[in-house]
């Protein structure tokens, strides 16, 4: 019981310090939550919930990384052909 505990103070903790992490004080709540209030199927659910919500968070991030520099790559794509058929048709 203790290294599930713990297992999900550091999770809780490492999320919370990233950079699409949820506040402070959402985190402080929930850690309360769990340590007082919460038997062992309230633990599992809640730590569950933050692990869904964090993988979402990094799938949604890493989307639109990809997104934004798929655009890039687009906009250099249509700049070079652009420039070549200038020269092409010159």
């Amino acid at each position: 019981m203790k290294i599930v505990n713990t297992f999900l103070f550091l999770f809780l903790l490492l999320f919370a310090t990233h950079s699409f992490a949820k506040s402070k004080e959402y985190y402080q709540q929930t850690l309360i939550h769990v340590l007082t209030e919460c038997n062992s199927d309230c633990r599992k659910k809640v730590f569950e919930q933050e692990i869904n919500s964090a993988i979402f968070a990094l799938i949604d991030a890493v989307l639109h990384q990809l997104s934004y520099e798929l655009s890039q790559k687009k906009k250099e794509v249509l700049k070079w052909l652009s420039g070549g058929l200038r020269f092409v048709s010159s």
